[in-house]
């Protein structure tokens, strides 16, 4: 079955909302698409496909940055990506994930229509919000982008590329906008929202945080340009006003579409447990030694909450190609080294860790932790550990009242929390506590507050370290936005060239074809990825 272009995907496509057999149907250039009928599409059917899409790419569609950012590495028993690992990046990577984007673009430019169409304000409010969160991905990534034209069908085939800047403001008007609509609505006449809103189920204040959230996460992105300030102080004051405030402890933008042993959540089939194979999902996802060294040299109590124990223990006196520090039984790679699988045999995938969490297929329950906690775990968007270290950042930048101190020890206490460290919330706390104030009496300055001279950096580094792979792009976009902070070790692959990691990823190759026209001359060559900044670096 031949599908169309790029660039009319971008044009043209259709939601997919009933499998992919509906997909293939409209995108089939020898059938009509004249003849699907959208007047039977209705938003309900296509409001929990789009959120699940959208949740499954946020963790499991950015592999590469997790292991840009030192949090994973591949086990040495597979050949080196060199494109990857060397960031000598082509226009065809990433190409997937910016059609895939966009595609989950349209399931909320559809639902949108269809419920204004239909007077279903409630799912017209989810559908903006959700659109803006994917074209704030899109601007993340690659700076301009096909906006205010995209998504038009053949009203605009070729469409234009918008300033990156421009595009984000018209995304808060969207999330406004969106918010409004949900306050405003009318949950009968939204018809079987409860099920189809499987993130929120129709909690019309849990909305509100969520949009707050995402507008906060645009905000900071843009925060350290002098010249935005006055906009973000008129838009927090929006916030403020509105009311309903952000996401807090226990409150991530999460769904669980009825998550089963054949069908499990995809973060935990991926990168946890394989019900088919009856053991890990994989075993090219291996620990990083960045990351790895870093839960170790502060004595972390989450790094057997991010990584597990090796599978294999490594023997006394073996062989190793750098040294690590202890303990052994949790080991990584570095990214990028090519090894001597004959020399070196103990960096093969067993004697590395793997993904934390569950070791067993099973259901998630209240004493599961780590990352991978069980087949039926929520699937999140934004986490609750990402919104609170937003607001500490905020409050530490004097956008929002109250106690920088008291905002970041909230964070890391409830990135303890999420990865539910001890079995329970009162472990989880006690686990944080302890490891807290023992930190504060050493004046450790990467952990106290008080002891740190710089109090931003401290949030930043400290928002890494919590935040290991579950929302990649995020972390790139603070390294990006922070000026390569923190200061993470690159890949050390032999062919790497640059001093950085990349800024951006480059067009792909369809769209600078066939809407050559348009994409911009920035980030169509190689080494581009390098200078091409997004709009909101300095």
């Amino acid at each position: 079955m031949k599908l169309f272009s790029k660039t009319i995907i971008i044009g043209t496509a259709l939601v997919a909302t009933l499998g992919t057999g509906c997909k293939k149907a409209w995108f089939d250039i020898n059938k009509d698409p004249n003849n699907a009928v959208e007047s039977n599409i209705s938003p309900d059917l296509v409001a929990p496909f789009a959120l699940l899409n959208t949740a499954n790419r946020t963790g499991t569609g950015f592999g590469y940055l997790n292991n840009w950012l030192g949090y994973w590495a591949p086990g040495a028993n597979y050949a080196p990506g060199v494109e990857e690992q060397s960031y000598n990046i082509t226009t065809n990577f990433g190409a997937g994930t910016f059609n895939a984007i966009y595609d989950n673009a349209y399931d909320y430019v559809f639902m949108e229509r269809a419920a204004k169409e239909r007077g279903q304000g409630f799912y017209e409010g989810m559908a903006k919000i959700m659109k803006s969160h994917n074209f704030a991905q899109l601007v993340d990534m690659y700076n301009d982008i096909p906006y205010f034209e995209a998504l038009q069908g053949l009203k605009a085939i070729q469409p234009k590329y918008d300033d990156a800047k421009a595009v984000y403001e018209d995304l808060i008007k969207q999330i406004d906008s969106g918010m409004l609509l949900i306050k405003g609505s009318v949950i009968a006449d939204n018809i079987n929202i409860a099920n189809a809103d499987i993130m929120f189920h129709d909690d019309k204040d849990m909305w509100a945080k969520f949009g707050n959230t995402l507008k906060l996460r645009l905000l900071m992105h843009q925060a350290n340009r002098a010249d935005r300030q006055s906009y973000i102080t008129a838009e927090m004051a929006k916030i403020a006003a509105e009311g309903s405030g952000f996401l807090g402890t226990g409150e991530s933008a999460s769904l669980n579409p009825g998550y089963a042993t054949d069908k499990p959540n995809a973060f935990y089939a991926s990168f946890g447990f394989n019900a088919q194979t009856g053991g890990q999902a994989t075993d090219f996802w291996r620990a990083n030694v960045i990351a790895m060294d870093t839960l170790k040299f502060y004595n972390d109590p989450r790094l057997g909450l991010f990584y597990k124990p090796t599978v294999n223990a490594f023997p006394s006196g073996g062989a190793e190609p750098f040294t690590q520090l202890s303990p052994l039984t949790y080991r990584g790679n570095k990214y990028g080294l090519p090894i001597n699988n004959v020399q070196y045999p103990y960096q093969i995938a067993n004697y590395v860790s793997q993904v934390g969490g569950i070791s067993t297929n099973g259901a998630a329950t209240s004493a599961s932790t780590g990352l991978t906690k069980g087949y039926n775990q929520p699937m999140w968007i934004i986490t609750s550990v990402e919104s609170m270290f937003l607001q500490a950042e905020a409050t530490q930048r004097g956008y929002i009242s109250g106690s920088a101190d008291a905002a970041y020890q909230a964070a890391i206490k409830e990135s303890f929390r999420w990865l539910n460290a001890g079995g329970s919330l009162g472990a989880a706390d006690a686990s944080f506590t302890g490891w807290y104030s023992n930190a504060v009496s050493n004046n450790t300055p990467s952990i106290s507050y008080a002891s740190a001279p710089d109090k931003l950096k401290l949030i930043a580094f400290q928002k890494w370290v919590a935040m290991n792979a579950t929302t990649p792009l995020e972390v790139w976009t603070d390294y990006r936005r922070n000026g390569n902070y923190p200061n993470i070790p690159l890949s050390v692959n032999p062919g790497r060239t640059s001093s950085t990691i990349p800024y951006r990823l480059l067009y792909p190759q369809a769209e600078i074809n066939l809407n050559t026209a348009n994409v911009p001359t920035v980030g169509r060559s190689a080494g581009d990825q390098f200078t091409g900044k997004i709009w909101w670096m300095n």
